[in-house]
C-alpha cells in the first residue's frame, strides 16, 4: 500500500479553520503515516522453525506488525494429520456442542437498520453440525449458515478430548506476550461463514489446521474512517414456519459499538471517509500449517475458502503505548467510550481504562461470532 492509494478521497469532513479543520487536517495525515510508516506493502511470511524470541518480539510484537508463521510441526500440532472427517466425528461425534447459526452467514454485523445482530446460537451434536456444513454439495438453506465460534476458551470447555491434539500453549507467545493463553478456540466453518469487521483487546495467534482463512486486515488507528457507531442490540431469532427473524435484545441496556462496513467490498458512496484507508487493507491467506500472528486491536473481517477448521490462542496484551496512542485518535474522531465522560472534566481520575475497555471495545471479540 503506497501513500498515494491510501491517503486518497474520502476524508473525514470538517471546516477549513478552527478545530475541526485542524482535527480533519490531522486524520488526513494519519493515513497518510499509516500508509507510509506502519502498514506494510503485504503480509509477511516467516518459517516459525527460524523465528527466535528476539526477532519476534523487534520485527512483530514490539512493533504491532502482523505476520503469517509457517511450518507448524506435526508432532506439536498432531491435529494437522488427524483431524479428518472420520476422525472428527468418532471422536467427538456425540459431544453436544455452541453452534451460531445466522440465514446468509453473517454474524455480529450491523445490519441495513442500523442494528447489531448477533446469530442463533444453538445446542446440538457435533455430528449433526458437521453434516449441516457445505462441502459444494447441496443443503438445505432453510436450515441456516452453522459456524463453530463460541469463544471462551471453546476448544477446552466444549470438546476437551481434542485437546491432546494441539499445543496447550506455544513457548514463543507466552515468552513474548508474559502470559499463558487467555483462551483457546476451536473455530469451524464453511464458505458461508463471513466474520465482520471487528477488532479484539487480545494478542491473537491463529493456526489453521484445514481449509483456508481470508483475512482482511487494518490497523487501529483507521478507527476514524471506519464509520463506527452504536447499536440498538438484537439477534436472529427461528420463525415458526421456517426461516428468520430479527428481535431486539430487550436485556441489553448498552448501544454496541460496531463497524458498518464490509471492508471487503466497501460502499464508498455510503461511506466515502473509508477511501482514505481503503488501500491500507492487507488481505492474508492462511493455510493449513500456518499461524498468523494479529496484533491486538488491529481489525479483521475474516472469510474462509470451503470447511476450513481452526485454533486460536488469546492472550491479554500491554495496555501500553499502542493503547494510549489508539485512545487518543479515537476520542479525537468522537469514537471512543471516552466520549460517555464529562467533556469538560479535568479530573484524570474519572477514567477508567478497563471500564472504557469493557464498555466499548473488549466485547468486539467476547462472545460473539469472531472469526
Amino acid at each position: 500500500a503506497d501513500g498515494a492509494s491510501c491517503a486518497g478521497a474520502g476524508r473525514p469532513r470538517g471546516r477549513e479553520g478552527g478545530d475541526d479543520g485542524r482535527v480533519a487536517w490531522g486524520l488526513r495525515r494519519l493515513a497518510r503515516n499509516m500508509a507510509d510508516l506502519w502498514v506494510p506493502s503485504q503480509v509477511p511470511r516467516r518459517p516459525l522453525r527460524t523465528m527466535s524470541l528476539l526477532e519476534f518480539v523487534r520485527d512483530f510484537v514490539a512493533v504491532s506488525q502482523p505476520v503469517v508463521l509457517t511450518g507448524l510441526a506435526p508432532r506439536d500440532w498432531p491435529c494437522l494429520r488427524r483431524w479428518t472427517d472420520e476422525y472428527l466425528l468418532a471422536t467427538v461425534g456425540d459431544e453436544v456442542v455452541s453452534v451460531n447459526v445466522t440465514p446468509g452467514g453473517f454474524g455480529d454485523f450491523v445490519d441495513a437498520e442500523g442494528r447489531f445482530v448477533k446469530p442463533v446460537e444453538e445446542r446440538m451434536r457435533f455430528r449433526d453440525f458437521w453434516a449441516a456444513l457445505d462441502d459444494g454439495q447441496a443443503v438445505a438453506e432453510a436450515a441456516g449458515v452453522p459456524y463453530l465460534s463460541q469463544q471462551n476458551d471453546s476448544l477446552r470447555q466444549e470438546l476437551p478430548a481434542l485437546t491432546a491434539d494441539a499445543p496447550a500453549a506455544l513457548p514463543l507467545g507466552e515468552a513474548a506476550f508474559g502470559n499463558a493463553p487467555e483462551a483457546v478456540n476451536l473455530w469451524i466453518g464453511d464458505g458461508r461463514a463471513v466474520s465482520s469487521c471487528h477488532k479484539d483487546h487480545y494478542e491473537n495467534l491463529y493456526a489453521v489446521v484445514r481449509g483456508e482463512k481470508v483475512f482482511t486486515l487494518l490497523p487501529p488507528s483507521a478507527a476514524p474512517f471506519l464509520r463506527e457507531q452504536r447499536c440498538p442490540p438484537a439477534r436472529f431469532a427461528r420463525c415458526q414456519g421456517g426461516g428468520f427473524e430479527v428481535e431486539l435484545d430487550a436485556e441489553a441496556a448498552d448501544l454496541v459499538p460496531w463497524v458498518p462496513i464490509d471492508v471487503v467490498r466497501p460502499d464508498l458512496l455510503r461511506f466515502p471517509e473509508f477511501a482514505a484507508v481503503a488501500g491500507c487493507a492487507l488481505e492474508v491467506r492462511v493455510r493449513p500449517g500456518e499461524m498468523l500472528y494479529l496484533p491486538a486491536m488491529w481489525y479483521h473481517q475474516v472469510a474462509q475458502e470451503g470447511i476450513t477448521v481452526a485454533v486460536n490462542y488469546w492472550h491479554d496484551m500491554q495496555f501500553g503505548h499502542l493503547y494510549v496512542h489508539t485512545q487518543f485518535v479515537r476520542d479525537v474522531a468522537g469514537l471512543s467510550a471516552g466520549d460517555a465522560i464529562d467533556r469538560d472534566s479535568d479530573d484524570e481520575d474519572d477514567v477508567d481504562v478497563h471500564a472504557e475497555v469493557g464498555d466499548g471495545d473488549v466485547g468486539d471479540g467476547d462472545g460473539c461470532d469472531g472469526d
